[in-house]
């Protein structure tokens, strides 16, 4: 494909070019997937080949669409609308919304207990170096008499 026939397939519909990298990220955010390496996985393609994609600014649309076949189109180029059919809209379900909300809560909760236990921790092992280096002095100076 020339380069000006690669750049109109890249053009969307308001004049702007569209970013691939954009839209290889919202698939990876949407099925959770940790690296490049996952989301290569999932699309059944080489890791060299997803790279070359985020390179280019360049993508398989067809395989994008077969593999996400469940996702909203227009979410998936250009973040527009729901990701999928199933994914809830809190306004539509305001109690399931309300159960992410405090189950959020609670792991923000959790999250500040641990560092705050960390802290403890932190402060008691020093206490227990200091400790030591007493038992130490204290040795010493049982052993001079």
């Amino acid at each position: 494909m020339s380069k000006s026939k690669q750049n109109i397939h890249n053009i969307h519909n308001n004049g702007s070019i569209i970013n691939k990298s954009l839209i290889l990220n919202r698939i990876k955010f949407h099925y959770n997937l940790k690296n490049n390496t996952d989301l290569a996985r999932f699309l059944g393609i080489e890791t060299n080949t997803l790279s070359n994609w985020y390179k280019r600014n360049t993508l398989n649309y067809d395989l994008i669409f077969t593999k996400c076949e469940e996702l909203n189109p227009n979410w998936i180029i250009n973040g527009h609308g729901r990701p999928s059919k199933s994914y809830h809209n809190p306004e539509e379900n305001p109690a399931a919304f309300a159960d992410e909300a405090r189950e959020y809560l609670r792991s923000i909760d959790q999250q500040e207990e641990v560092e705050k236990l960390t802290k403890v921790i932190a402060a008691q092992d020093q206490t227990i170096a200091a400790q030591a280096q007493t038992i130490m002095l204290m040795e010493k100076l049982i052993g001079q008499k």
